[in-house]
């Protein structure tokens, strides 16, 4: 069993630590706010007041930020790469630029600690049923040292290729899911002008051949705005994040780039 260190223990860091003591290894967590501390410490995890504080003594730490913004703090200004051990591993498990990654990775290899990149792909509920989908970029030395960890919550553990890889496929991923959910958007309004009742549209795609993950999103939601509402927040910073890193490779993003546009600018009128 190993020592594990947690950053980021909200909606999908929490079922992961708990997934972690079921497997029986020692969990030490960073958060900020009271209440998450003692939610914590109440089930065994050890507290710690910093980041830098984390790493010492842990074999894998698990940066679950929500931003890419709160990864470079966390990691780089806020001193926990500083403070890896020897022969640890730093999983970042937030979806970001592939560039992010690769600033950390030299300050990590000053330390002779490694970098895994694994965007997650599924829930909270999936997290506690022990089968949420990483995508992991980084060398296999390392995927390999910290796969009995992440196993404690994750099956299946995809190998996307070096470090940044994992990034990579997940906002690909995420353009998709985004194109998903704007034609279910557009699907929604023409369903209306056609006179068919909403609620008979979202019951009926997810057993119809223009199913897909999104519209199975739909059903407990109730309806395509609800979607839209619900994934607008990660969704819309992800296809930007891909926009972004599109340009400065001078790739054409083509329908996906069309459509994940269309739904950012959906989100912006919401808000």
């Amino acid at each position: 069993m190993a020592r594990v260190g947690v950053v980021g223990v909200g909606r999908m860091g929490r079922p992961m630590v708990d997934r972690l003591l079921a497997a029986g290894h020692s969990v030490s967590a960073f958060a900020r706010r009271p209440e998450l501390v003692s939610g914590l410490a109440a089930v065994g995890v050890r507290c710690v007041p910093t980041p830098p504080a984390l790493g010492p003594g842990q074999a894998v730490v698990l940066v679950c930020a929500y931003t890419d913004a709160q990864v470079v703090e966390i990691a780089l200004d806020g001193g926990l790469v500083d403070s890896l051990d020897p022969g640890s591993v730093l999983v970042v498990h937030t979806t970001g630029r592939p560039a992010t990654v690769l600033e950390i990775e030299p300050v990590a290899a000053a330390r002779r600690a490694a970098v895994l990149d694994a965007p997650v792909s599924g829930t909270p509920e999936d997290v506690a049923a022990g089968r949420l989908t990483l995508l992991v970029g980084g060398d296999p030395d390392a995927v390999a040292a910290a796969r009995p960890v992440m196993a404690a919550y994750a099956d299946p553990i995809v190998e996307a290729g070096p470090l940044g890889a994992g990034q990579q496929l997940k906002l690909v991923n995420n353009l998709i899911l985004g194109a998903h959910v704007e034609l279910l958007a557009d699907a929604a309004r023409v369903a209306e002008e056609l006179g068919i009742d909403p609620r008979v549209l979202v019951a009926a795609l997810p057993h119809c051949t223009g199913s897909s993950v999104a519209a199975e999103m739909m059903v407990p939601l109730g309806s395509a705005a609800d979607l839209v509402a619900s994934t607008g927040p990660f969704l819309g910073k992800d296809i930007e994040t891909a926009g972004m890193v599109a340009a400065a490779d001078g790739i054409d993003l083509g329908w996906l780039g069309l459509l994940g546009a269309a739904l950012v600018d959906r989100i912006g009128r919401r808000g």
